[in-house]
């Protein structure tokens, strides 16, 4: 089945070991929980987290470097064997997550769940990364001396910005995945809501995977290089950089199926003052920029994502040089709001029609 295919979950197995860096060791449950005595608050958070994480626009499908990966692996064993395998390789899993983490670390635990969709057998082993919250956390049952999740909150979190509870990961059997597949078929899925970009030590160094972009994520960080490339660049008046930036828009708009090559070189040439030479080497830079926020293969199909939208589509913010902040709605570009070349060529003139002053 398609990884991301999730919506109704059945939870097989679920464990919690603590991470803490302050420690010399993780600290390891010895069992699994019994899920007939979980809260339903907690059963309800871990599956809803687990729809929620796969769901995510932010999220992404990935690959293992190579066959023989040890967190891959010890998520295979667990998958073939779980009666046998579930609890030991959860612990391998949790030791490869404590080396592999900063030592200035939050500490917290990782959940271990194996889950199947219910419309399907093929199951999966997910891996959630919880920091402390005021809603749900882990606590050492007395008596077993395992660790159990606690809920403790009015509402359930669940991955967004404002919480920042996880970093999170789905992975497959990947003894499935045939040596043709191993660059098509995603092993894995990984989301991270705690900083701006993936952290290196959880999808590097713990998981050993690297991501495979598909589309939406081609078009995304096409928009961010090329803003960041023209933002770096001098050669650009204001005017020209929105030309440049609005025309890679419409491509992703008319879902263009184009290289990064021949669309910079067909937009570049509308520069009369750039001769071929120049044009190449702006080519060049554009793909070097690109390259730098992560996009190692420079072909794709046009896609309009929720992130594009929200960044690029819905509004305009712009900082004058005595930094005043005015924000607008994109669709009023060229009608209501003029961007124009400053006579004195060092920034833009900003023209807004029908401006009501509002006295407070």
């Amino acid at each position: 089945m398609n990884i991301r295919e999730v919506s109704s979950l059945e939870l097989l197995k679920v464990i919690v070991h603590v991470i803490d860096k302050q420690q010399s060791k993780p600290f390891f449950s010895q069992n699994d929980i019994e899920l007939e005595n979980m809260d339903e608050e907690v059963t309800s958070f871990i599956m809803n987290h687990i729809v929620a994480s796969i769901d995510n626009n932010e999220s992404k499908v990935a690959k293992f470097i190579n066959k023989n990966t040890d967190v891959q692996n010890y998520a295979n064993r667990i998958i073939k064997d779980a009666e046998n395998q579930f609890v030991r390789s959860s612990q391998l899993i949790a030791q490869s997550l404590y080396k592999a983490t900063p030592n200035n670390a939050t500490t917290g635990c990782i959940v271990i769940v194996l889950y199947k969709e219910t419309t399907s057998t093929e199951e999966f082993l997910a891996l959630i990364k919880l920091d402390k919250n005021d809603a749900i956390f882990y606590e050492q049952n007395i008596i077993s001396g395992n660790y159990e999740l606690v809920y403790k909150g009015s509402t359930l979190p669940s991955p967004s910005k404002r919480n920042k509870l996880l970093k999170f990961a789905t992975l497959r059997n990947t003894e499935t995945i045939t040596d043709n597949q191993l660059d098509e078929k995603p092993s894995l899925v990984i989301l991270d809501k705690q900083v701006k970009d993936f952290s290196r030590f959880f999808y590097q160094t713990f998981l050993s995977a690297e991501f495979l972009l598909t589309d939406e994520h081609k078009s995304e960080i096409l928009l961010d290089g090329v803003k960041s490339f023209l933002k770096n660049s001098i050669d650009y008046k204001p005017s020209e950089q929105k030309s440049v930036l609005n025309a890679f828009i419409r491509k992703l708009e008319n879902e263009e199926q184009f290289t990064v090559e021949e669309a910079a070189e067909q937009i570049f040439s509308l520069q009369l003052q750039l001769t071929p030479e120049l044009i190449q080497n702006e080519v060049q830079r554009l793909e070097q920029a690109l390259r730098y926020e992560g996009m190692k293969e420079l072909n794709l199909t046009g896609v309009i994502t929720a992130k594009i939208k929200r960044e690029y589509l819905d509004t305009q913010k712009i900082r004058t040089m005595e930094k005043i902040y005015v924000k607008y709605p994109t669709q009023f570009d060229g009608t209501k709001v003029h961007l124009n070349d400053s006579e004195e060529g060092d920034g833009i003139d900003i023209i807004i029609n029908n401006v009501h002053i509002i006295n407070d």
